[in-house]
């Protein structure tokens, strides 16, 4: 998706509160990416599929009271859609899949086998940090979101978001130099 500034982002939530149509325009900008959040949390299409799915449904429900606050919609959308990863955790027993490193090119055995072993060891020190610095490397680099639309999510400013990424990538440089 192209990025947007924020007077297309409110013409867009405006045309969303007035049709179906406006809403389905909201949906295909955003449902790629809400998908993609899920998928990276959740480890399988299917309930990747179901949690995008009822974020939208939630969106929909709630997209008339939405006010603008000059903040990107997709902070919104984040912002349910973790509720919804947490409410697909909460019923099971096992911790969210980091599966974001899970491909592995064709260069050649060797190669491969180097960075599988890579892989594993950042999938390991991402487990070993704390909650919140792993879901904001998560937003920073898997999800890709800006420093202005991960603020409005996490309720920070801009700079916050840098600092706090800063120091995240430092503690799990300090746990990946230790292992």
């Amino acid at each position: 998706m192209d990025a947007m500034t924020l007077a297309d982002e409110r013409a867009l939530l405006a045309r969303a509160q007035k049709s179906a149509a406006g809403f389905g325009e909201l949906f295909d900008a955003y449902y790629d990416r809400i998908y993609a959040y899920a998928y990276r949390r959740v480890g399988a299409r299917a309930h990747a599929e179901d949690i995008a799915a009822s974020v939208f449904e939630d969106a929909l429900r709630g997209i008339r009271r939405v006010r603008w606050q000059g903040k990107p919609i997709a902070a919104w959308l984040y912002r349910i859609a973790a509720r919804r990863v947490a409410d697909f955790y909460r019923t099971r027993t096992h911790d969210a899949p980091l599966d974001e490193f899970a491909h592995v090119s064709s260069d050649g055995i060797g190669d491969a086998l180097e960075r599988a072993d890579e892989y594993a060891a950042v999938r390991r020190g991402l487990q070993k940090l704390a909650a919140p610095d792993r879901e904001l490397i998560r937003l920073v680099y898997f999800d890709e979101l800006d420093g202005k639309t991960i603020a409005a999510l996490l309720g920070c400013a801009p700079n916050t978001v840098y600092v706090r990424t800063h120091r995240a990538l430092k503690r799990l440089e300090a746990i990946l130099c230790d292992n």
